[in-house]
């Protein structure tokens, strides 16, 4: 990523960034989640798909610093 090249100013906003991707892929779990009251087979694939996503992005924000 090249964090260490990045000024104080711009891993915060990078970090800021991110953390509202995160957020945003949280409430779609929780959408998903709250659609029905047991999740069905394709929710669940679709759920694992945006948790893997929000462990990369957890994973790039520890990066950061």
């Amino acid at each position: 990523m090249g964090a260490q090249h990045l000024t104080a100013d711009e891993k915060a906003k990078l970090y800021n960034d991110m953390l509202f991707r995160y957020q945003r892929l949280q409430e779609e779990v929780r959408l998903i989640k709250a659609k029905n009251f047991e999740v069905s087979d394709e929710d669940q694939k679709k759920i694992n798909v945006i948790e893997s996503t929000m462990k990369k992005l957890y994973a790039d924000t520890q990066r950061l610093f």
